[in-house]
């Protein structure tokens, strides 16, 4: 059964609004993403795309920020690689997507500096 592996993904180019975590007044930064991307794959786009003309040594690291959904009316969803809605197949984590999401297109996100708790 090769079926599985001949499954068609369809991979969709989302634009989502980056609010910057150094300024939240600045204007938010639109960043393509594929909804297959990773949450991780996604941080790392978004910085890239804001710190643009910062060093890679001084930008934030994807690991120490949190991708925050807002979703409107104050309700903030943070998205993460593995988190309790992770599916898992055959014994294979899936790492969590903006698809697993269904983050849509022109999405609001905010990174965010991870809370040590």
């Amino acid at each position: 059964g090769d079926k599985l592996i001949r499954q068609q993904i369809d991979y969709k180019t989302l634009v989502l609004s980056c609010v910057s975590p150094d300024n939240a007044n600045s204007p938010e930064v639109p960043v393509k993403i594929l909804n297959c991307d990773t949450i991780t794959q996604v941080k790392e786009k978004i910085l890239d795309a804001i710190f643009k003309n910062v060093p890679c040594s001084h930008r934030p690291k994807a690991a120490d920020m949190d991708l925050e959904w807002r979703q409107g009316s104050g309700a903030r969803m943070i998205l993460q690689d593995e988190d309790i809605t992770t599916k898992i197949e055959n014994d294979w984590k899936r790492l969590n997507t903006l698809a697993h999401y269904q983050v849509p297109d022109g999405s609001v996100v905010a990174l965010v500096s991870k809370q040590v708790t």
